[in-house]
């Protein structure tokens, strides 16, 4: 009895040792291993049932080189050379001139590329949509930058609908829409109360087909009843009403947390109007609070991506975004805009040239850099003759979509007609870059990482278990003993 005792006590604490360790990584450091790029796209018509045909595309990438996960300057990021060139051959059967107007999207910025310093106090973006040109027969032509809600469908038709001269509408909702801010206040009868959620349910208040509301930090949206809320933490929030007025003001509950499950002390009151009045505005006024005329953005494209995040397919009464979200510097997709003219029954050779961004994964014994072109834009066109591709490059490709044949200049693709599917590769100085951790260390890396303070947990669990398991056989063996005659 006394060994098996001691036993137990050997495994017990050998439990609560192992559950008190200090977790070990799987690196030296825990630094950001992978960065998103942005896919690569092909031109798009925007008129329909276009005559325009195209006969052939060259499709250029040059990678010179790979990009940094951080660059210091503007100066020095604009050493960064690597794009693409997509060059269409244009025909025009008809027995009429065609002009057109095509959009070439080329993506948000990269996880990479952030905001720099000026030196003067001001934070600048790096502007990398002046460094490449359209051309037509060799001549530089025209383009616009436009900016549409990153948030690409795959359907042509969808996607260059989010492009528009004017300001959305969608219903009863326009920029002339009237808004009422309305200010709450969260009274603590308790310190334990002050970090409550703050809830209130919508349902019945309004017809969501002419009123929309919008919660200031709100954090928790649910269909029942069109339940939101958000923390309190016994400051002022703010909640938008969104077209006509509700039929009475929601009445707010106090929960211990976001499950909404029991309430707690405390409670919401409106802010007296003395201390806070009440203020009007419209969509148009509080879509473009936060545009910057100087960002490059026109005013229209950017109240069209706010409406789109916002009011796009919001068929209930409270919206699931926040006044934070009407910011959508980071969420924009970029397009060249231009227009191109064709004489009947002649021929004009197209080229657009855009940067070209790949996202970067650390996680090998040399970095992978993976590329995505977009090629099924070209579904917009009448008809597809013949698909040439060429990467430029001193690096390997590790894996891709297609079957290239290495060249002295880095590889090539052709075939007749589009390819099916998206163009997609990954590149690495290394032909045959290693993995530096296995899935299975992947993930328990990443479970001991985030999930460390379960251990002691688990070690008293199994030695309560051994202990239980044990201490049962010392009984059953002593009934054993007793019973015998």
């Amino acid at each position: 009895m006394k060994k098996s005792i001691s036993f137990l006590c050997c495994l017990l604490a050998a439990g609560m040792t192992v559950g008190s360790l200090p977790f070990v990584t799987a690196y030296a450091n825990s630094a950001q291993s992978y960065w998103r790029g942005r896919n690569a796209f092909g031109a798009y018509v925007t008129e329909e049932n276009c005559p325009v045909t195209v006969t052939g595309e060259k499709l250029t990438l040059r990678i010179p080189e790979f990009p940094q996960t951080f660059y210091y300057s503007e100066e020095d990021f604009e050493h960064y050379a690597a794009n693409v060139t997509a060059e269409y051959t244009f025909h025009n059967p008809a027995s009429y001139d065609v002009e057109m107007t095509l959009v070439f999207p080329f993506g948000k910025k990269p996880d990479y590329l952030y905001d720099f310093y000026d030196g003067d106090g001001n934070w600048t973006s790096a502007d990398d949509t002046q460094k490449y040109a359209v051309t037509a027969d060799g001549e530089e032509i025209g383009r616009t930058i436009r900016h549409t809600l990153d948030s690409w469908t795959g359907d042509p038709a969808t996607d260059i609908s989010r492009l528009s001269d004017s300001r959305r509408k969608s219903g009863n909702f326009s920029s002339e829409t009237p808004v009422t801010i309305y200010y709450y206040r969260q009274i603590a009868t308790a310190e334990t109360s002050k970090s409550a959620f703050l809830a209130a349910e919508f349902e019945g208040l309004g017809n969501a087909d002419r009123t929309k509301v919008m919660l200031e930090g709100m954090s928790s949206y649910s269909s029942e009843k069109e339940r939101i809320g958000c923390w309190g933490y016994g400051q002022v929030f703010s909640l938008y009403v969104i077209g006509e007025p509700l039929s009475r003001m929601p009445e707010w509950k106090v929960y211990e947390n976001a499950a909404c499950k029991k309430l707690t002390d405390g409670y919401v009151e409106q802010v007296p109007e003395w201390k806070l009045p009440t203020e009007k505005t419209t969509l148009g006024e509080l879509f473009l609070k936060d545009y910057d005329a100087e960002s490059g953005v026109n005013e229209t494209d950017w109240f069209n991506a706010v409406f789109d995040e916002c009011l796009e397919d919001e068929t209930g009464l409270a919206l699931k975004c926040t006044p934070r979200e009407l910011n959508v510097a980071d969420r924009l997709m970029r397009w060249y805009e231009y227009k191109l003219s064709i004489p009947a029954g002649e021929s004009v050779v197209n080229s657009v040239t855009a940067p070209l961004y790949p996202s970067i994964d650390l996680d090998y014994s040399s970095p992978v850099y993976s590329y995505t072109y977009l090629l099924s834009p070209a579904s917009s066109w009448a008809d597809f003759g013949d698909f040439e591709l060429n990467v430029e490059t001193p690096y390997y490709i590790t894996e891709g979509s297609l079957e290239f044949v290495k060249t002295d200049a880095g590889y090539a693709f052709s075939q007749q007609g589009l390819p099916e599917g998206e163009l997609s590769f990954s590149m690495s100085e290394s032909e045959n870059p290693v993995p530096k951790r296995t899935p299975f260390l992947t993930s328990f890396a990443y479970f001991i990482a985030y999930f460390w303070w379960t251990i002691p947990v688990i070690g008293i669990i199994v030695a309560a278990l051994i202990v239980g398991v044990v201490l049962t056989v010392i009984f059953v063996r002593k009934r054993k003993k007793t019973r015998q005659p």
